[in-house]
């Protein structure tokens, strides 16, 4: 009966070992925890060469169980030192002691594993059936004695340093001092055992000792790291660096406990004390509502959404804003063994935030006059936009004025005048605005509008020119709108030139004033070119820099080349009549008989250019670009031009 229970004993305890090997590598995230955890190996190694000794029944099983033992017991005192040097944190460089306190057990376990063939290490031995306990029983030798003391020698270092811990150390004495017990007991044991073996041969010498006070140590073990929490998730070692974060730190363990937080905690939450470790955090009075984690049993895995910020306020504390960060501590196979919660004060970030929110709102409403949504976002995202400063883009210009604004002032009243520039600026601003594009400014009725800056649009081209088409079509909607209000006595024509090139785009001025504009050639063409239609009557006039640009999506029509003032070198241009989707059957065939005459004219055959405008006008009887060239034909049929003309018309007015 005395042999079942103590083989049920031994059995325990080898199972208890196996979990507290696993408790150790799930639960501890310290690197300190593989010092113990080879402790525990040790003592499992003890525990099952014993267990194998004694329920083997013969010599030979009695042999391999006490060299399993022997793998255990030789090194247990040396790995035990080894971790209460980590543990305690010795100064001393770890090269210094661990390969010269390992030479010993080393060469004492050869010894071991060939016991039964020489007497070094027990001069008599063997299996002992009869007794209460089975065994082999051993007459030792004097190797044996080096091996029983030597043991002696490194718990006697490990328990100066765990005395000298202790005496340091205020908190956390009681596993420290079970720490040195479970060190001492099978010290003892092995040392009653080797004395009494030496000195008697009654049947209490032949009880191993050892082996049972090895089981106390095991669950010494087993009570430091699961109840006492020896590596605690807040480990006292980081005590002062925790106090030194500036933030709240609380850890919490899988079932929602306090087990730890720094000084700052405390102001937060004055219940914090080393008193209220072990309690719930959710039965805290003045706990946030947003931080009740749910509770979930210690074997129930979460997502993988565990790290995740949570914004409160707290009943006491009124007018202060925290942020808190709740870190999910888990072990590799996903269980929680607990939370980890950072919180900072976040009100003077709450409060600037609000500030730039309000700031970045007026200058929103102050931008999105002259500029659309998305490009005031890039500013506003980018502030180094608005600096002094230009870059050269490619981009498109656009210039916009009303016929005739001069008479339409004169017959208007001041007060008429301003609300019709009002109606008609907003309504083409909202569309020069929708394409993306950016109002540069406004000079009486006319507008300078420029795409491609600061936001870079890839087909900034075809969307001048789209705006151009719908600004037209808008047209007529203004015209009905001033008539309705009686504010103009005739209706409002449009004219509008466009061209494409580099440009430099940027803030120009001084840093207490500036305004962001374009500059180049390429701008004053734009400018130019809304004056020509005056000579071609027409609305919507373009270069052919900026018709290639448009992939074939719009509709419009070659004028010829000219040469604006200023600009020297001649350009082709075109008038845009209208998306080519939306074009009608009748202005396709407009285009197609102007571009057969104009070709028939740009080989100066006079008369036959003469004939085919005509017929266009027969048609097309308001076309002005033809009433243009027929006049053309017929001054050049009477006086024809040089024969060195290139067939390019100098512009005589802006």
């Amino acid at each position: 009966m005395i042999f079942l229970i103590v083989r049920l004993f031994l059995v325990a305890s080898l199972f208890l070992s196996i979990y507290t090997m696993v408790v150790t590598l799930e639960r501890c995230r310290s690197e300190k925890r593989y010092g113990f955890f080879y402790c525990c190996v040790a003592v499992f190694l003890y525990t099952l060469g014993y267990f194998v000794e004694v329920t083997s029944g013969n010599l030979g099983g009695g042999i391999i169980g006490v060299k399993i033992l022997y793998a255990g017991g030789n090194f247990i005192a040396p790995f035990f030192f080894f971790f209460v040097a980590d543990y305690c944190e010795v100064r001393l460089p770890k090269k210094f002691y661990r390969l010269p306190m390992l030479i010993i057990p080393i060469l004492f376990y050869l010894v071991v594993l060939s016991f039964d063939h020489h007497s070094l290490l027990y001069s008599e031995f063997f299996y002992d059936t009869e007794r209460t306990i089975p065994g082999i029983v051993i007459e030792p030798a004097f190797v044996y004695f080096i091996g029983a003391f030597y043991p002696v020698f490194c718990i006697a270092m490990a328990c100066i340093v765990l005395i000298n811990k202790i005496i340091k150390q205020k908190k956390q004495r009681l596993g420290l001092i079970l720490l040195m017990l479970s060190a001492l007991a099978p010290l003892i044991g092995n040392l009653s055992y080797v004395a009494i073996s030496f000195f008697t041969q009654s049947a209490l010498a032949q009880i191993n000792f050892t082996a049972f006070l090895m089981v106390l140590t095991n669950y010494l073990f087993f009570y430091n790291i699961v109840r006492n929490d020896m590596f605690d998730l807040a480990p006292k070692a980081h005590a002062v660096t925790l106090d030194m974060i500036r933030d709240i730190f609380i850890v919490l363990d899988q079932n929602m406990f306090f087990t730890g937080s720094n000084s700052k905690a405390m102001e937060l939450f004055p219940a914090l004390t080393v008193q209220y470790k072990g309690k719930s955090i959710l039965d805290l009075e003045t706990w946030p509502q947003e931080l009740r984690i749910e509770e979930k049993k210690s074997y129930e895995t979460y997502n993988e959404n565990s790290l995740r910020e949570i914004e409160f306020t707290l009943s006491h504390k009124p007018g202060r804003n925290y942020s808190a960060w709740l870190n999910r501590v888990a072990s590799k196979s996903g269980i929680t063994m607990g939370w980890v919660i950072l919180i900072q004060d976040v009100t003077e970030t709450v409060r600037m935030t609000a500030a730039l929110k309000f700031f970045n709102e007026q200058l929103q409403k102050a931008f999105s006059t002259y500029l659309s949504e998305d490009v005031v976002k890039e500013i506003i995202d980018d502030p180094t936009k608005l600096q002094l400063g230009g870059v050269k883009r490619h981009m498109t210009a656009m210039f916009t004025d009303i016929k005739d604004f001069s008479k339409i002032a004169e017959e208007s009243t001041p007060e008429h005048l301003v609300e019709l520039l009002n109606h008609y600026l907003s309504a083409m601003s909202d569309v020069i605005l929708e394409q993306k594009g950016t109002i540069d400014k406004y000079e009486g009725d006319a507008i300078l509008a420029f795409f491609g800056a600061p936001q870079q649009l890839p087909d900034h081209a075809l969307r001048t020119c789209t705006a151009a088409i719908l600004m037209k079509r808008l047209e007529v909607e203004v015209n009905k709108l001033l008539a309705e209000k009686d504010l103009c006595s005739r209706p409002v024509f449009t004219r509008i030139g466009i061209n494409t090139g580099d440009m430099v785009a940027g803030n120009m001025g001084t840093q207490k004033k500036m305004n962001y504009t374009v500059i180049g050639n390429e701008v004053n063409l734009a400018a130019r070119l809304e004056g020509v239609n005056k000579q071609y009557g027409t609305s919507i006039i373009t270069s052919e820099n900026t018709i290639n640009e448009t992939g074939g999506k719009l509709l419009s029509r070659r004028l010829g080349w000219i040469r604006v003032v200023g600009i020297n070198k001649p350009v082709r241009i075109y008038e845009i009549l209208d998306l080519m989707n939306d074009a009608k059957p009748p202005l396709r065939e407009l285009v197609e008989l102007f571009h057969n005459a104009l070709d028939i004219y740009e080989s100066r055959d006079w008369k036959n250019a003469e004939n085919a405008f005509n017929k266009i006008l027969e048609q097309f009887p308001d076309d002005n670009p033809s009433k243009l060239y027929l006049k053309y034909c017929r001054q050049f049929d009477q006086y024809p031009p040089r024969d060195d003309w290139d067939g390019v018309f100098d512009m005589r007015e802006k």
